[in-house]
């Protein structure tokens, strides 16, 4: 065998090699992918817009943007430093987290989990509801920030937080580019954007998973949504379903739950009558004070007007009055205490649906605490 042949031997040797390697590559990262987005395996089961799913090498954690369901935020937390982060995720360390959580259902969570001490910055004071949090915002241990918007990024930076949660009511956080290449990751959360009460407040796994206090998160969510679903029948038993609006005046305009918002499906749990309940969207439908009056002038029972008192009440809309709801006194609002239903409500769904079910249907006798709401003075 000439020199020649065995050079264009070798060389074959080498191309069949190298795509051999290529196409176990390939199909490495295929069978990787599979598994990373099979949704159908997440722990989360009512959430769309977070999945979760535990292997043996970590945790893979999906955010998806609930207005471009293309778009997703993608982390990895590994069971151990040899794991190598996959392509398209970013790695989280939960040994050493803390957070800016920049909403009050945040503070909510870590609450529930007994991990206030991750916290190291906050929304403002006046919105909290919890008293450990408010106590260290006076001893000035906590930074306080008006909003999750225009935050210098100089604060933040001094502050050196692990990880930022926000809202995600706005694009994306201001500067993210610049503060993940110092080390803090802008995380979204969308819990708001959830169409199933427990799906929002499955969003407390995240967190559990992000501060090693899954365990807990896994075993409160198993008692919410037994306790949840067990009132659902509860209130199925009720033999009338009386006819509601919810909602308030903002302007000139009238704002409530569109039909497939969280809010919405708990009225629909409570076995309720809902006036909008067959609108779409996930937020609030808008509508002139006209119309709603309108469609619900005859409801039963008005829910969340935005007011304690009948008389602040007709004062910020003077066309109340003409509500039966509002002539028969069965107007209920959570607004003698509004922080504490902004900060628990996201995790206690089963504490709104009692209270609605006692509201509603008397009949049925729950003889539960009344946990948010109130009939207005």
């Amino acid at each position: 065998m000439t020199n020649l042949n065995i050079a264009m031997n070798k060389n074959v040797l080498i191309l069949i090699l190298t795509k051999s390697l290529f196409f176990m590559l390939l199909l490495s990262c295929s069978q990787n992918q599979k598994k990373i987005t099979n949704y159908s395996k997440s722990i989360t089961k009512y959430s769309k817009y977070l999945k979760i799913i535990e292997t043996d090498s970590g945790v893979y954690m999906t955010i998806i943007h609930p207005e471009k369901t293309s778009q997703s935020y993608n982390y990895f937390i590994s069971n151990d430093l040899k794991t190598k982060t996959p392509n398209g995720f970013t790695r989280l360390d939960k040994k050493s987290m803390n957070f800016m959580v920049l909403y009050t259902t945040h503070v909510g969570m870590l609450a529930q989990l007994d991990q206030l001490d991750k916290i190291i910055a906050t929304c403002t004071g006046k919105y909290i509801h919890n008293q450990e949090i408010r106590n260290r915002l006076e001893k000035h241990l906590i930074q306080e920030f008006e909003s999750e918007t225009n935050i210098p990024i100089e604060k933040i930076i001094s502050l050196r937080p692990k990880t930022i949660i926000y809202s995600g009511i706005t694009t994306e956080f201001a500067k993210s580019k610049e503060l993940i290449r110092l080390g803090i990751q802008p995380i979204p959360n969308f819990d708001w954007k959830e169409s199933h009460p427990i799906g929002r407040a499955e969003w407390l796994l995240f967190f559990g998973y992000l501060t090693g206090t899954e365990n807990q998160a896994k075993k409160y969510m198993k008692n919410l949504e037994l306790n949840y679903n067990n009132l659902k029948v509860k209130a199925s038993q009720a033999k009338r379903s009386p006819k509601i609006i919810m909602g308030s005046k903002i302007g000139d305009f009238w704002f409530g739950p569109a039909g497939q918002s969280y809010a919405a499906q708990i009225l629909i749990d409570a076995n309720t009558d809902y006036i909008y309940k067959q609108t779409k969207g996930t937020g609030s439908v808008e509508y002139s004070l006209e119309k709603v009056f309108a469609d619900s002038k005859d409801s039963e029972f008005w829910i969340n007007p935005g007011f304690f008192s009948y008389s602040l009440l007709e004062m910020n809309n003077p066309k109340a009055s003409l509500f039966s709801a509002f002539q028969q006194k069965k107007v209920f609002c959570y607004t003698h205490n509004p922080n504490k239903y902004w900060e628990l409500s996201s995790i206690h769904p089963d504490w709104v649906l009692s209270d609605l079910i006692q509201i509603l249907h008397p009949e049925l006798q729950l003889n539960n605490p009344s946990y948010f709401y109130k009939a207005l003075e």
